[in-house]
Order: structure tokens, then sequence, then C-alpha cells
């Protein structure tokens, strides 16, 4: 009896911490940030590995919300590696490092139309998330072009469809993605069937009480 009353109220607590839990864990910046990563890790293991010790960012060519996302990303990774950051790199400055520039970033993050996947009805969605990197490593003082960047990687996973919101949860504007349109069903029908649920697992656990 009592096993029976604390699975009830797991199940309406898992129900209600889904959807925060997976964004936390999953969200789309924290995806777009792994893909960026992967781009250009080897290129600053590389960098470090050849005994350079400072790293200038220059993504002047970018708009500004873009812009300041990478030189954060790219100057914690540098960090991370322990080369001396620079995140503003002016041409004219007298630095002697190693410059990596970035003069495209792209982010394509699209949705498809939502899916049954479990028992009790649940609509899924699949997320793609594509990023693009172009630009090149080189040096500052005699101008020689270390790495060329122009790579692409995408991550695709299926995800509940009531996650959507807070998984976009960002500063960035490029952290939301394409949707297709949903039908007036398609909208309420998840919504409609947990409410049910929940419902009926509440009447459950106050008939065993009495």
């Amino acid at each position: 009896m009592i096993m029976k009353k604390l699975l009830i109220v797991f199940f309406i607590f898992q129900i209600f911490i889904d959807n925060k839990s997976y964004a936390e864990n999953m969200n789309n910046i924290s995806i777009i940030d792994s893909l960026v990563v992967s781009i250009l890790i080897g290129q600053i293991d590389a960098i470090r590995s050849d005994n350079a010790d400072s790293l200038a960012i220059d993504v002047s060519g970018l708009e500004d919300e873009r812009s300041n996302y990478l030189k954060i990303l790219i100057g914690n990774l540098a960090a991370e590696k322990s080369l001396k950051v620079f995140r503003n790199y002016n041409p004219i400055s007298s630095f002697q490092g190693l410059v990596v520039t970035i003069n495209r970033f792209t982010v394509d993050i699209e949705y498809s139309k939502p899916f049954e996947e479990t028992f009790f009805g649940k609509n899924y969605i699949t997320r793609r998330i594509n990023a693009q990197l172009k630009g090149q490593i080189y040096s500052a003082r005699t101008e020689e072009v270390k790495f060329v960047i122009n790579n692409k990687t995408s991550y695709t996973d299926d995800i509940p469809y009531g996650v959507i919101s807070y998984i976009e949860n960002s500063s960035y504007e490029f952290t939301k993605g394409k949707r297709e349109d949903y039908s007036f069903w398609a909208k309420i029908y998840e919504p409609v069937l947990v409410i049910t649920s929940v419902a009926v697992v509440v009447y459950l656990f106050f008939a065993e009480r009495s």
C-alpha cells in the first residue's frame, strides 16, 4: 500500500520536473557550445603543442551577438589550454602571437512535426542542430596561415515536444529553431493527455486513502 502511494507521488512529480531537468542538461546553447568546440579543439591543441603561448580573437566581421558569443567560447577554450587570450584583436597593435579569425558562423536549428512515442501518448519531435565555422588561424607577426577553418558539424536527437520553450531559454537569438506548423489538435493533444493522466493519478491516490 505504501509503495503504491509512493509510486503515484513519484509519477506526478516526474511529469512536472521532466521538462526542466531535460532543458538543464540538453538545452540548445549547450549543444551549440559542444559543436563549436568540436570544430576548434584540434587546432587549439596543435597551437599549444607548437609552443605558442598567446591567441587573439578577431570576430569583427560578425554581427555583435555572434561575435560576443565566440569571444567568450573561444576565449574560455584557449584559456583552458593555458594560452594567454586577447579577446579584441587590433591589427595595428604590437601583438606577436597567433590570431584566430572567424568570418562566418552559422547555426541552423530545425524541429520536426511531433510524433507519438510512448504508451501514454507523449509527443516527441526530432531536433537537428547544424553549426558551421569558416576562418583561419595565422601569425600576427609573419601573417603565415597556420590553419584554415572550414567545418560543418551537426547533432540530432528526439526530445519531448513540451521542452522547446525550455531548451531555447538563452540570451542568444540564434538558439531559436524553425518549427513546422502544427494543427490545433496537435497543439492541445499532449497537454490535455497529461492533465487527464495527472487527474486520474490524483483520484487513485485519494481513493486509496479512503
